[in-house]
């Protein structure tokens, strides 16, 4: 088969409504293109929309299971699939893709259209304008590489398909396993329900007797209200520090950049080496293992991580807080504090409050932000009960870094023809 254009092997390809929808609390997702990554739709944070504004925006074609999103801009070329069992509403800047599956298999089209080379025709055809984008002629005569016969398409789909399945089940784990840390975080340190139970002479719900023995069984007054007996309230200003230390580069050649960008809800998003000439003037901090990062822009947009490894050749920008906390506190207890949503919320009240060119804090700011700082044997048992959560969500993210790597790099080879399905599956084995 000779080259064809996307609309030759595809049943349709319709553009988006070109205006809002009024969106709501719950309903049918509305994808927008921040909503479409790395070959995955996000429904769970997409925007919601009514039954009655979903028809009136699907009018044209209704979206299916295994039609394609395409975004058109910001960013150009992102594509994700529509699984089974879930409706699906264009937001602004995408495009229904539905492949004639007696040509092209859904999930193949979506793996090509992840190619390097078709990334980089989709985004050479957007540029020229000041906001780059696709049109849909482009879209529609988009050419399509000599397709394999469907069943190596299918074989291929799912090589690729088995990889990032991986991935989205590691992703699902670390969210519980996150959501359990969080709810043992709130139970010791925000609703005090050891010592609630022991008031009550009730055992605490899922604790040991020696780890119930470090909480009182009584509360007292305080400036932010009752708090456990022999608790303190105390500002960060006096459990923390703002550390600043400039990096030596005459010590390497190549660096880690990390921009307040590159973090996000805890997660480095790259470790990538670059040469140290050229770096941006804000490129100048030093950080260490046990540092907590938190951006002075925008602390709602939850630009944060905690260093848990060693961070010698890493450079930040000067954009954020390197926050180290003093001997009184667990360093990793106060990164929980702190990026909690109600902290991240305040902070947020704070940078909006002063004036400047966007919602911006420093650590004069915030030093005043009140914890409840417990006995240091309540501290530690916390870190120790939580720390083998923490561990799995590492080690989870690792492999799935490791399956990431795989995939992109069997992606094109497979898509080529360099490398055979039966050598990807060998190799498929061997790491899943």
């Amino acid at each position: 088969m000779s080259n064809l254009s996307l609309s030759e092997l595809c049943d349709a390809i319709v553009d988006c409504e070109h205006k809002t929808a009024n969106t709501q609390s719950s309903g049918i997702p509305s994808i927008r293109t921040t909503n479409i990554k790395n070959g995955r739709i996000d429904f769970k944070n997409a925007n919601r929309v009514s039954f009655a504004v979903y028809k009136e925006w699907t009018a044209r074609l209704e979206p299916q299971p295994n039609d394609l999103i395409l975004a058109r801009e910001a960013p150009v070329g992102e594509v994700g699939i529509i699984p089974f069992n879930q409706k699906a509403c264009l937001g602004q800047r995408t495009v229904l893709i539905r492949p004639n599956q007696q040509r092209i298999y859904p999930k193949y089209l979506l793996y090509l259209l992840l190619t390097p080379e078709m990334r980089y025709e989709m985004n050479r055809r957007a540029e020229g304008s000041t906001v780059p984008h696709l049109n849909m002629l482009d879209i529609r005569n988009l050419a399509i590489p000599k397709l394999p016969p469907l069943p190596e398409q299918k074989a291929i789909a799912h090589i690729l398909g088995t990889l990032d399945d991986k991935m989205e089940l590691n992703q699902q784990m670390n969210q519980t396993l996150e959501a359990m840390a969080k709810a043992i975080f709130k139970s010791w340190f925000v609703d005090f329900e050891p010592v609630r139970a022991k008031m009550e002479g009730r055992q605490p719900v899922g604790m040991d007797a020696a780890t119930a023995e470090l909480f009182p069984d009584s509360f007292e007054e305080s400036a932010l209200g009752m708090i456990p007996k022999g608790w303190e309230v105390k500002e960060l200003g006096n459990l923390a520090q703002n550390f600043s230390k400039t990096f030596d580069f005459s010590q390497h050649e190549s660096v880690i950049f990390i921009n307040t960008g590159d973090v996000l809800s805890g997660k480095f998003l790259h470790s990538n080496l670059v040469s140290k000439d050229g770096l941006p003037g804000q490129a100048k901090k030093s950080i260490d293992k046990n540092d907590i990062l938190l951006s002075e822009i925008r602390p709602a947009n939850q630009r944060y991580a905690f260093v848990d490894f060693d961070a010698n050749n890493y450079v930040v920008s000067t954009k954020f807080m390197i926050i180290r906390a003093f001997e009184m506190i667990e360093t990793r207890l106060l990164y929980r504090i702190l990026t909690s949503q109600s902290s991240l919320a305040e902070f947020q009240i704070v940078a909006e409050s002063r004036s400047g060119t966007f919602p911006q804090i420093t650590f004069d700011s915030i030093s005043y932000f009140p914890i409840i700082l417990a006995a240091k044997s309540i501290q530690i048992s916390f870190l120790n009960l939580i720390s083998p959560l923490e561990k799995q969500i590492k080690q989870n993210n690792l492999q799935s870094e490791t399956f990431a790597n795989i995939r992109d790099t069997l992606l094109p080879k497979l898509m080529s023809g360099e490398i055979r399905v039966k050598e990807a599956e060998k190799l498929l084995d061997a790491v899943v």
